[in-house]
């Protein structure tokens, strides 16, 4: 496994958050998805590293300059999965998948 991708492999949140923005996107690549505000077990403050940990590793782009659609509580239409995420999502779910057949053997 590449380093990368370690951190995603093993973060279960890292792998929850990219793989909304995965599914958000799967209908149409390029349409901008609304910020994910909140996730089980994890705090705003622990979200918005994992938010910069995404862009940083250049899995998620970001389009904070141009937003539409002002909802109060809401950042709209600022983060899409990027190709290279998707490959790393891709990637993380066969090796949790190879692991998961390994234990179970």
């Amino acid at each position: 496994m590449f380093d990368e991708l370690e951190r995603l492999y093993i973060g279960k949140h890292l792998f929850r958050l990219l793989a909304h923005y995965a599914q958000a996107g799967a209908a149409d690549r390029e349409a901008w998805q609304d910020r994910l505000m909140a996730l089980d077990e994890v705090t705003g403050k622990e979200l918005s590293r994992l938010h910069g940990e995404l862009i940083a590793q250049g899995w998620i782009e970001q389009n904070t300059g141009v937003t539409v659609v002002l909802k109060p509580g809401v950042v709209s239409a600022c983060y899409r999965v990027t190709t290279a995420g998707q490959r790393a999502l891709k990637r993380a779910r066969v090796e949790r998948t190879a692991d998961e057949d390994a234990e179970a053997a």
